[in-house]
């Protein structure tokens, strides 16, 4: 339900058949696509939400885009997943070099949103985390301090993707600084972009980069003590890197990623500003707190993502769509189609992340700060 919307899905497609006629059974949807095209040919669909691997995003996006229909599209945008000459199965995460990468991920990016001029359609990028009821809270009582943001610190960390394309630079685009990093990155940004509005007309872009990147589970050891419940097998993507990021007016943003960290999803935001200071916990908070000497004892009751055990204190999520903001999310989205505005989170801030974490792996790969600004495009027309 979308209120004050009329919005219903019509349709789904997917790779496998099969579950997408399951997916529909579980949620009353009436039709079952066999494919992309044919659910593009449908005149009833207006908005298509690509759910795909990271590979798949742009030329989904563009085949969407060119068929009339607004998109929403997962995070990240898109990426850099090889070069023409090599083999399918090659490690391009050890192969191509991070310049090349950057060039290619921005070029992606620029397909998308090119596509999206042209067809005069709507981009929802699905970032979450701007929706987050506790990111939309710092926002406003940094509007209602008054206050400059001084420091963004970010993370998102788990114990590991359970997607397997999460693991291979082919499919993926990168690893944990990418598929993670790009939730705190996307709202640190968002704060500043914010700010730069309420003082001077224009979003406060990023200008400065450097990073680090780590593949801690092929550290020598690593799980050397007995069997660990993080998740393995990587291929050519790390599970751990953080950046340091340098805003145009000098203010800065430290955001860590990882796929190694034990007890949960970790996904906090903390501001430092001249006046205050804001800590958004999305996952866990303190909305209920819970003890339980077995892990038992809850039975099948949800506890929060990537918990490894019920059992000792925990925190459950009471209503974890809603905190983590996707009810929102969507609520924005099918508003920007139907009113015909913009999302609060789209173009601009899409290719920004990509601009931004590619330019984090060049800084790694490197060991010198990358200066963005030729990598980035005006802010005008893209937000």
């Amino acid at each position: 339900r979308i209120p004050g919307v009329h919005a219903e899905i019509v349709a789904v497609t997917a790779a496998h058949p099969e579950r997408a006629r399951r997916f529909a059974e579980e949620f009353g949807i009436p039709t079952v696509h066999p494919t992309l095209d044919d659910l593009l040919a449908d005149a009833r669909v207006e908005v298509v939400d690509l759910c795909v691997p990271n590979v798949l995003h742009a030329p989904f996006a563009i085949q969407a885009a060119r068929a009339g229909k607004h998109i929403i599209v997962e995070k990240p945008l898109t990426g850099f997943f090889g070069l023409p000459d090599l083999a399918a199965d090659a490690p391009v995460g050890d192969l191509v070099d991070r310049q090349t990468m950057l060039e290619g991920a921005l070029a992606n990016a620029d397909a998308i949103l090119a596509a999206v001029r042209e067809h005069r359609v709507k981009l929802g990028y699905a970032e979450n985390w701007v929706y987050a009821p506790p990111i939309q809270k710092a926002r406003r009582l940094l509007l209602a301090a008054g206050a400059a943001i001084l420091r963004i610190e970010g993370e998102e960390s788990h114990s590991g993707s359970h997607a397997a394309y999460s693991r291979q630079w082919r499919t993926a685009g990168g690893g944990s600084l990418l598929g993670k990093g790009c939730h705190p990155l996307g709202a640190a940004l968002y704060l500043k972009y914010c700010e730069g509005q309420r003082r001077q007309g224009r979003p406060i872009r990023p200008r400065l980069v450097q990073a680090a990147v780590a593949s801690l589970t092929k550290t020598p050891f690593f799980g050397a003590g007995g069997p660990t419940p993080i998740r393995t097998g990587y291929v050519d993507v790390e599970d751990w890197g953080s950046l340091l990021l340098t805003f145009e007016d000098g203010t800065v943003a430290q955001i860590t990623a990882s796929d190694a960290v034990l007890g949960g999803i970790r996904n906090y935001l903390a501001v430092f500003a001249d006046r205050c200071v804001v800590f958004a916990h999305i996952n866990p908070n303190t909305a209920n707190v819970a003890y339980a000497p077995d892990p038992t004892v809850f039975g099948d009751e949800y506890i929060t993502e990537k918990i490894e055990t019920k059992a000792g204190w925990t925190f459950p999520a009471p209503d974890e769509d809603f905190i983590t903001g996707y009810p929102q999310e969507l609520q924005d989205f099918v508003e920007a189609v139907a009113f015909d505005r913009e999302p609060l989170s789209g173009p601009l801030l899409a290719r920004d992340v990509v601009a931004v974490i590619y330019g984090a792996y060049l800084a790694a790969a490197t060991g010198q700060r990358v200066d963005l600004a030729p990598y980035l495009t005006p802010a005008g027309g893209q937000q």
